[in-house]
Formats: C-alpha cells, structure tokens, sequence
C-alpha cells in the first residue's frame, strides 16, 4: 500500500505518546435514518489467528454522525479478557488514499500474531481515541485508565458523543479497532516469561506488554 510506512510511523507516534479474525470485517452498513443523521453498524470481527489464545472475541459497533458536528459511537463485545481496560481507536486513512478494511490472520508477523504495526497498513492511523472521559486524541491511545472496562464474563459496553473531533467528514470512512489480550489469563496486561506469548513485547517498544496494545477487534468500512 502506497501509504503504508506513513500510517505505521503515524500509528507508533500516537502509542508513544500515550505512554509518557479470522476474517476480513464485514464492510457493509445499514441505510442512514435520515438525511441529518447518518449512521453506520458494523460488525466487529476477531483480527488474530484462530491458535492465539484468549482471541476470539466478537462485537458489534454504531458510528452515528449527528449534526452539529457530533459523532456518537456505541460498541458492544464479548469474549474479551475480562475484568480489564480495552484501548479502542476510530482509524481511518485521509484524503484521496483507501484503506484495505480490516486485517486478518494473513496479516500476522513470523510471531504469529497480528501487531498493531501489522494492522495498521490495513485499518490507517489513529484519527480518535475512544477514551469514557477526557481527551479523544491520539496522544490518549493508551490511556488505559480511560478506556472501557470489560466485565468478568469479558462482556464490554460503551457508548460516547464526541464533539468538533477532527480527523474525518463521514462516519462510514472509518475502522473501530479494539485492542488488548490477556494471553495467560492472570488479570493484567504484563510480562510473564514462562507464556509463550505474555513474554513478548510490543511492537511499539521493547518496555510495553504485548497484551496491552495487540488489536483483538476490528470492523468498518473502506473509504
């Protein structure tokens, strides 16, 4: 892809501040309920091979553009790891550029496993970090302390109105991405150097838990 080291660069900068599928998803929405709202369902889809443990999530997203200049967007999942904070991002490729969708199992490393860095020539860089509270921009991508908590049974909801976000023109351009698998199932996303994947680190930095910022969800529409 002719933007890919761009979106990567752009996607690695927007982590680094913040610290300081099985297949392709489904790609069609549902019809605009009126000609001032426009709103788009997407399903959201597992982004990793089918062998990564603790991976096989599902979901549901909404991204309603509302007039003023709003946007809402609504995600629902199961399967997630639970009783712990999951990193979500509208991601999207600017101007004339398309993206590829979602990423899925072929898009894995020689790890196995679909980094972030892997995505991110699939799904573009981070246009909004999809924080409960405070700030929305990429230098919030992981912020974990604002981020949506999933529940014991791994279940997560949230649902946020943003106001005046810049990034995007049209709510049927953009990707939800949802992040974050606890591997060893021990209630956090840290580094355990018995498992063979909690010993790994990210492909952000050498300091970051892979757990913490692997993509598990994925689902929108090309631009």
């Amino acid at each position: 892809m002719r933007n890919a080291p761009r979106i990567i660069a752009a996607t690695a900068a927007s982590f680094a501040l913040a610290l300081g599928g099985a297949t392709a998803a489904y790609a069609g929405h549902d019809s605009n309920p009126s000609g001032k709202v426009a709103s788009y369902s997407y399903d959201l889809n597992a982004v990793q091979p089918a062998d990564v443990p603790e991976s096989r999530a599902s979901g549901t997203t909404r991204v309603k553009a509302l007039p003023n200049g709003k946007l809402q967007v609504t995600v629902e999942a199961w399967g997630l790891s639970p009783n712990l904070p999951h990193a979500m991002h509208l991601h999207g490729v600017p101007g004339e550029a398309t993206d590829q969708a979602c990423p899925g199992p072929a898009a894995a490393g020689a790890d196995g496993v679909v980094t972030v860095l892997d995505g991110a020539p699939f799904y573009g860089g981070i246009l909004t970090s999809l924080t409960s509270t405070g700030d929305v921009s990429p230098a919030s991508a992981l912020a974990l302390d604002r981020f949506a908590m999933s529940d014991a049974d791994g279940y997560l909801y949230y649902q946020r109105t943003f106001t005046d976000v810049p990034g995007y023109t049209d709510a049927g351009t953009v990707q939800v991405v949802v992040h974050g698998i606890d591997f060893d199932r021990n209630g956090m996303y840290a580094f355990n150097p018995a498992d063979p994947f909690s010993s790994r680190s990210s492909s952000l930095g050498a300091g970051i838990p892979l757990e913490a910022t692997v993509p598990v969800l994925c689902g929108g529409i090309a631009n």
